[in-house]
């Protein structure tokens, strides 16, 4: 038996899933600021189809950490760094860093130590409660970003991100971003983790308790308390792995939608399976190292508030200031209009036309064509102020699905922009071009068909649609990637994500660096006590010869293996 529930920005959903079949869900409001109300809803909602003893797994899937980038309430971190020679990157970071010297070169020698004096400074030098730490070229070589770990930690600093163990790739940057970011959502996310255990706890809920990562894979919640910031967008990884395990997703290219009560996630597809972002996800326009779907959102939902400017103009989205005027909110919103056109059906229908049709009132004219305004001149009567009210819900959803194609045009744009590494890429270029649309979500049934007519796509919906997020969290497959890196010449291993830096000298070929790096990945998995992995396996090998005297002495091997994420069992 397993438990998925999904934290989304407007609703929480839980679903029991047992021998592939869902056999209760339930689906209530998220209750901000305190998060709690809602899961506890959610929980009380499926509490009878449980049975506490037969639960294996529970899985989460948040926001909590998207929000808290998105509204930056987030806790100031002291970011320290060390570059060495070449670029300044101080312009591209989030915050203003403390810059130390000494570095290591791109072969991971160690050029220059860090000084004395200014590790005895460090203590003055600090300013807030939590750090980050990142060197160049410590995924060759952590010794500098772990001595500064060391260093910060005796200096009182209560937790210390380092960009080495987050991401073995090479890519200085985006490793700094990402280690400034997981240590300023670490207090957030480490309160809703005690929050949750408490909750499942109330319920008599024992099993291990994992969350989703924005790769689309799994690890226990305990471990993910030290490296948060990889629980970024695990909505939109929710929703993938839901239309995967709803097998809804075709073999054509192929646009999802995951359309909430607050935004609208947008993936593209190609043979069955998601596009990764390139690099890394952007957060808060920062490109950091966390592996992520391609995924991108608009703010249009089902909760969309619909309101007119102060020149009388139409605005759709993106705020959303509570619930649909028919569940009983004082603003109308897209899933008002939706009822009022017949295309949903929830709530009191009665209180959808009469926001609406107050709101139609002061819309009359300020942007109708002349003969659109000359139907409605000579006063209202209650014919024509309905009239007038379904003129405005059918361009209120006209406004949203144009929010939507151009959120989609962007998406495609950027895809079939990306720049061209291999000859192949150039001979044969990858052009997406959707052919699929496929839509989940509590605003997928109402909203997509005029999504679809706008694309002029064939569309899909699969059951269970409106709690797919929570479906594709319950049967995540875990993940984790381990990179090793090997210099011949010099004889030295590194795996920068497990902090190893060790002499090796028998290892000589990339094929003997594939089966160290899967015997890595084997014991990481067996540390952490996954049990629900596919097999490990290799996903990138870099092997550059190292030319000396006109031939080939020594290689410098790098190698990406992985527990590959995706889901363990099809779902009906």
């Amino acid at each position: 038996m397993l438990l998925g529930l999904d934290v989304g920005g407007t609703f929480t959903d839980a679903v029991v899933i047992d021998n592939g079949h869902i056999i209760q869900s339930h689906k209530c409001r998220t209750t901000k600021p305190n998060l709690m109300d809602g899961i506890e809803a959610a929980l009380a909602g499926v509490a009878q189809a449980i049975e506490p003893s037969k639960v294996t797994r529970i899985t989460l899937s948040t926001t909590i950490v998207t929000n808290a980038l998105v509204m930056n309430q987030v806790e100031p971190v002291d970011l320290y760094i060390i570059p060495g020679p070449g670029m300044d990157i101080r312009p591209l970071l989030p915050v203003e860093p403390i810059v130390l010297s000494g570095y290591t070169d791109h072969r991971g020698s160690l050029a220059a130590p860090l000084k004395p004096k200014e590790l005895e400074a460090l203590s003055g030098a600090k300013r807030h409660k939590r750090a980050a730490v990142s060197a160049k070229f410590a995924v060759r070589n952590p010794s500098l970003e772990q001595n500064l770990v060391d260093s910060l930690q005796k200096a009182g600093y209560k937790s210390v991100s380092a960009g080495a163990q987050l991401s073995g790739a090479l890519n200085f940057p985006r490793r700094t971003i990402s280690a400034y970011f997981n240590s300023a959502v670490q207090s957030t996310f480490q309160g809703f983790a005690t929050a949750v255990q408490q909750a499942l706890h109330r319920y008599g809920l024992t099993a291990p308790v994992y969350i989703l990562k924005a790769d689309g894979g799994s690890l226990p919640l305990a471990h993910m308390q030290a490296c948060p910031v990889e629980t970024a967008f695990t909505g939109p990884a929710a929703s993938v792995l839901g239309m995967v395990a709803l097998q809804s997703m075709p073999q054509e290219m192929t646009v999802a939608l995951d359309m909430g009560g607050t935004t609208t996630d947008i993936s593209l597809w190609q043979g069955g399976k998601p596009l990764m972002a390139r690099g890394g996800a952007m957060i808060q326009q920062y490109p950091s190292a966390v592996r992520s779907f391609a995924v991108s959102s608009v703010g249009i939902g089902g909760e969309s508030a619909v309101t007119l400017n102060d020149k009388g103009q139409l605005q759709v989205g993106p705020e959303r200031v509570g619930p649909s005027m028919a569940l009983g909110g004082t603003v109308p919103t897209l899933g008002d209009a939706l009822i009022v056109l017949g295309k949903a059906q929830y709530g009191d229908v009665a209180k959808a036309w009469a926001g609406l049709s107050e709101l139609a009132k002061a819309w009359q004219g300020s942007e109708l064509s002349p003969s659109e305004v000359s139907r409605f001149e000579g006063g209202l009567s209650e014919t024509k102020v309905d009239s007038l009210t379904l003129a405005l819900a059918k361009q209120v959803v006209t406004r949203a699905v144009t929010v939507i194609t151009d959120g989609l045009a962007t998406a495609i744009g950027r895809e079939n922009k990306l720049p061209v590494y291999v000859v192949r890429d150039i001979v044969e270029p990858h052009i997406f071009k959707p052919q699929q649309l496929v839509a989940v979500g509590g605003t997928a049934a109402s909203l997509a068909p005029f999504v679809a007519e706008a694309l002029d796509l064939p569309l899909e919906i699969p059951a269970n649609a409106p709690v797919a997020n929570a479906v594709g969290a319950a049967v995540a497959k875990e993940t984790l990637m381990i990179t090793v890196h090997l210099d011949t010449a010099k004889g030295v291993l590194v795996v920068p994500e497990l902090g190893i830096h060790e002499k090796h000298k028998g290892l000589h070929a990339a094929s003997e660096v594939e089966a160290l790096a899967l015997q890595y990945v084997k014991q990481e998995a067996e540390r952490l006590g996954l049990s629900n992995a596919a097999e490990g396996h290799i996903v990138a090998v870099e092997d550059v010869p190292i030319i000396e005297g006109w031939q080939s002495m020594h290689r410098l091997i790098t190698v990406k293996a992985q527990l590959e994420p995706g889901v363990s069992l099809y779902v009906k």
